[in-house]
């Protein structure tokens, strides 16, 4: 026995109104000609005519099985493996206030001021490019914020002490269980 294998083009659409039928494969029949057509609905004498006229194939009221998507093809195994989860970042443009509190699990980007009380807790990491008075709680990868000289600040269980932070725009992370502050910018930073 002998057989083959085709990738076909299939185009599937319903009759509503047979002249707008007829007119649509008219307009669109250069995109029909080498395509399978797939008609849902009754098919009148007129319109069977008309696409035997111009040679489209097409069948009538059929559901053809659909194509997986690539994906669905691969088994993914996930034994032991730690879960990651995505958060989206968090953007802040007000002052917070002294008894505010945010919390997010996530980053979180502060461009206004962070007053005396307020307090700012994430599981992410933390960008604040303006005024720090506040507490600032990170469990994140890292913390950018500017020079402070009254904020509390702990990141993944450390405390910072703040006249480490001696530039105008300071990185701080933990690597291999020690505090590093760098340099982000050691100048005014002009935000347009």
């Amino acid at each position: 026995m002998q057989s083959s294998q085709y990738s076909v083009k299939v185009f599937e659409t319903k009759i509503e109104e047979e002249d707008k039928f007829i007119s649509f494969i008219e307009t669109n029949y250069e995109l029909f000609k080498n395509h399978l057509i797939l008609i849902q609905g009754d098919i009148s004498n007129n319109i069977s005519e008309f696409l035997d006229k111009l040679g489209l194939k097409y069948l009538n009221n059929i559901s053809l099985p659909k194509a997986k998507k690539i994906q669905d093809n691969f088994i993914v195994i996930e034994e032991n493996k730690p879960k990651i989860q995505k958060y989206r970042l968090k953007i802040i443009n007000e002052a917070l206030r002294s008894g505010q509190i945010i919390e997010y699990e996530g980053d979180i980007l502060i461009t206004d001021r962070i007053n005396s009380g307020a307090k700012i807790v994430s599981n992410g990491n933390i960008i604040a490019l303006n005024i720090v008075n506040g507490d600032i709680y990170c469990d994140g990868n890292y913390i950018i914020m500017p020079q402070s000289q009254k904020a509390n600040i702990v990141i993944a269980g450390h405390k910072i002490n703040n006249l480490l932070l001696q530039h105008k725009l300071n990185k701080i992370e933990i690597i291999n269980d020690v505090v590093t502050i760098t340099s982000i910018s050691k100048k005014e930073l002009q935000w347009v």
